[in-house]
């Protein structure tokens, strides 16, 4: 069932971790009294799906995501092209996140541990904000982000896979790989192997500390 006007802001939070999404919702709901809430993947997306706003943001806690933290990633990757814009938190543990998550669109990005003192107002920046053109204006510098297939050779290798089975997999060269692994530092400016080796860890990370409920 469709929900709410197109000229209506719709306003959505994942957040899979019990407390921090109370916290969160007792921050916004004087503001925001129609904040819709999701602690797992394919309901956030029905709800998406289902909502009928020109006008929608995301708002997103990554760290609680789990097993389903590559998922999210990817959903965070196509938010732009669907015209919804983002807000994530992320831990400030995580700094390389934090510049992963940047590169992938997001309009916002913050550790989560500023949450209660500047998500209200930020989140309604965001949502008076346009939605981001898919395509830069001409003339008009980017930054560098992360592709679609960027974003899931990172994931593969954070899962453990070698550069020789992505390539056996993707029936492509190993330089192809080493290509797209290089346009990979360069988005998120890593200096060493030793940077790199780092993202990698937090991804694994994230992605198995917190089982949502």
């Amino acid at each position: 069932m469709e929900q709410g006007s197109p000229t209506v802001p719709a306003l959505f939070l994942f957040e899979p971790r019990m407390l921090m999404r109370t916290a969160v919702t007792g921050l916004l709901t004087k503001q925001h009294s129609h904040i819709q809430t999701y602690q797992v993947l394919p309901s956030l997306l029905e709800g998406l799906h289902a909502s009928r706003s020109d006008n929608k943001t995301l708002l997103i806690g990554v760290g609680g995501a789990g097993h389903a933290c590559f998922d999210l990633l990817r959903l965070i990757r196509r938010m732009k092209s669907l015209k919804v814009k983002t807000l994530v938190w992320v831990p400030a543990e995580y700094p390389w996140m934090l510049r992963l998550l940047k590169s992938l669109h997001v309009h916002k990005v913050i550790a989560e541990e500023d949450i209660a003192t500047v998500l209200p107002a930020l989140v309604t920046e965001v949502m008076g904000a346009k939605p981001r053109a898919v395509r830069a204006p001409a003339g008009v510098a980017r930054a560098r982000s992360i592709t679609q297939t960027e974003l899931e050779i990172l994931l593969q290798f954070a899962s453990g896979l070698s550069s020789r089975k992505m390539s056996e997999q993707r029936n492509c060269s190993y330089k192809t790989i080493f290509s797209w692994k290089h346009n990979l530092c360069e988005a998120l400016e890593l200096k060493s192997h030793s940077d790199w080796l780092q993202v990698l860890f937090e991804l694994s990370q994230l992605s198995s500390q917190y089982q949502a409920g």
